[in-house]
């Protein structure tokens, strides 16, 4: 009997020693750690039919949230057809022609708002030219008439009045529409009679003889000591 307790005994101790070995070996080579001991811990104290029920219950509840998923993706992301993909397509074709299209009326619009400033700027390029061509005619149109021999001969003959009688004779070419003319005159004579000559006519009329010194201003011409006596 003390034989077979012996025998029994080393047995036991060399199971022990071998398992002792198993476990150093699994853990050594990363096969075992807390967690996997506890699996194993786990894996011999639960019953079988507790371990079918917790893997049935988690493959049902994979399962349902895979079920839920799919319903959640048809009702967010329908599935896209064919024909879907090709009115996709014309849409983005329509918006891009339009696009292009808008670009173009905007280059139209450029273009006109250009066009009307150089019309304008050419309108007024003329109308200052034929402003300046208007006012060399002027200017030739008065040379011309102080150098007539027959105007020198009526400018002697007004210098020759008295200064009443001129400003009556000056103020019948006014009545008659030719202010130039009496402008001429009063440009062409000697100051000291011009300036008799425009006392009178303020005497008679102080707009008219102020219309006629801005007219002699605007020829360039100095009137100075107005107001004198005759």
């Amino acid at each position: 009997m003390k034989a077979i307790r012996t025998v029994l005994s080393v047995v036991g101790v060399a199971h022990l020693l071998a398992l002792i070995a198993l476990v150093g070996y699994l853990k050594f080579t990363d096969r075992l750690d807390t967690r996997r001991m506890r699996d194993i811990r786990q894996l011999f104290t639960e019953k079988v039919k507790a371990r079918d029920a917790r893997e049935g219950e988690a493959v049902t509840k994979a399962e349902q949230a895979a079920l839920v998923a799919k319903e959640d993706a048809k009702k967010g992301v329908p599935p896209v057809t064919a024909g879907d993909s090709l009115e996709l397509k014309l849409q983005q074709s329509q918006i891009d022609v339009a696009r292009i299209e808008s670009l173009k009326r905007e280059v139209q619009l450029l273009q006109d708002t250009l066009a009307r400033q150089r019309a304008a700027l050419t309108a007024d390029r003329q109308a200052l030219d034929k402003e300046k061509n208007d006012f060399k005619l002027a200017r030739d149109a008065v040379v011309k008439t102080e150098s007539d021999v027959q105007f020198k001969k009526a400018l002697a003959t007004m210098e020759g009045l008295k200064a009443d009688k001129a400003k009556t004779a000056l103020q019948v070419l006014i009545d008659q529409n030719q202010t130039d003319q009496v402008i001429a005159y009063l440009d062409a004579m000697q100051e000291r009679m011009r300036t008799k000559i425009v006392d009178e006519f303020i005497k008679a009329d102080p707009k008219v003889a102020a219309d006629l010194l801005e007219r002699l201003r605007t020829r360039g011409i100095s009137v100075a000591g107005l107001g004198g006596s005759p």
